[in-house]
């Protein structure tokens, strides 16, 4: 079975020396990683991402213009297959144990040390090496393939209203939610979180329209249990809060 000869590496780091003394102690473990993008802030991260066929991004938390969680959480959302991990100093602990709730792989103490950054390469290593290895894997092709998405889908359409976790459903199908995410790409065109998404906010417009349920019942019967999550999700989708979507809907 064919296996990388590299992953590659997103570096994104404010402070240049240190980004540079990180890239350099990467290159120096031979882990099979290579640093092929470097930047300064989370919006020229994302630059990156679409000139390079990355893998891992370590991204720092404090930056300018853009911050490292909102930086992870984007490129969970538009990237699932790669891996993010968080460096952070002491005082910013609490904020990555929470971003791993959100997506991130893993997260390092800053000052770096070797043992640590090879520790973590490691863990990365295997979690790619298992992914690339699932991806490569002759049995899921075809119609197989395409019906593990059609269950997905139908999934999503029978318990949009759940609390649904990719992860864990992905789990219960015997895939990594990269895998999944992988295979739901190539036959939709969309990622599993968007596609889930697209469902409620078309469900929540209908019963904004047809219904007179507050604002809270109709995000909680889409899926939504925190009504500042669902109106931003829903204003972020259709450019209007729900008040104001179903003002213009029902005027006369």
């Amino acid at each position: 079975m064919t296996r990388l000869n590299h992953y590659n590496v997103l570096l994104v780091e404010d402070e240049m020396l240190l980004m540079q003394s990180l890239s350099r102690h990467i290159e120096s473990l031979e882990a099979g990683f290579k640093v092929v993008c470097q930047a300064s802030n989370g919006e020229d991260a994302l630059k990156c991402l679409k000139k390079e066929n990355i893998h891992l991004v370590m991204t720092d938390i404090r930056m300018p213009v853009m911050d490292g969680l909102t930086l992870a959480k984007r490129i969970h959302e538009q990237y699932p297959h790669i891996l993010t991990v968080i460096l952070t100093g002491y005082a910013d602990f609490d904020y990555a144990r929470e971003a791993l709730k959100q997506g991130v792989f893993d997260y390092m103490l800053k000052p770096v040390t070797m043992e640590d950054l090879e520790n973590t390469l490691g863990r990365v290593r295997l979690h790619l090496q298992k992914f690339y290895e699932l991806e490569e894997d002759p049995v899921l092709v075809g119609k197989d393939a395409e019906e593990i998405v059609e269950y997905t889908v139908l999934y999503m359409r029978e318990h949009y209203m759940d609390d649904i976790d990719i992860s864990s459903f992905s789990a219960s199908l015997g895939f990594t939610s990269a895998y999944l995410t992988k295979l739901f790409n190539r036959y939709k065109g969309d990622t599993p979180l968007k596609y889930l998404t697209d469902i409620r906010i078309h469900e929540a417009k209908r019963l904004l329209t047809d219904t007179g349920l507050p604002i809270r019942e109709v995000g909680e019967r889409v899926g939504y249990p925190d009504q500042f999550h669902f109106s931003k999700t829903f204003r972020k989708l259709t450019g209007l809060n729900p008040t104001a979507y179903r003002k213009q809907e029902q005027k006369p």
